[in-house]
């Protein structure tokens, strides 16, 4: 999938949420929908991930079926795109961004280093 391909996605499922489950939601609503929705699922990732590396109770270890990890994953992109378009957000923009500053700071620091 491509991001163009995620984001006509998102789009489409905003829609779905606006006709069919959340029509006399606010704006204001909405958004804290969607965050609260967004810590679910992190929340269940975070259950995979112990799952994952055996490190969650039994009855929850027994239930692993290693395809869940990758739907959590999922998940929590998929819920974090829609509160980005709630909040009026360019992820895409927004990770352009980040990664630059990323990089400069690891240039300097790398810089830096060397020059020990």
């Amino acid at each position: 999938m491509t991001i163009d391909e995620l984001t006509e996605f998102i789009d489409e499922q905003d829609a779905l949420f606006r006709t069919v489950k959340d029509t006399h939601q606010t704006e204001r609503e909405r958004t804290f929908s969607r965050t609260i929705k967004m810590a679910e699922e992190f929340g269940e990732l975070c259950n995979e991930v112990l799952a994952s590396v055996g490190d969650q109770r039994k009855e929850k270890l027994d239930a692993h079926d290693g395809q869940s990890l990758r739907d959590e994953f999922a998940d929590v992109i998929i819920t974090t795109f829609l509160l980005a378009k709630s909040m009026r957000v360019d992820v895409m923009g927004a990770l352009d961004h980040k990664v630059k500053k990323i990089r400069e700071k690891h240039n300097k620091q790398l810089l830096a280093d060397r020059q020990l």
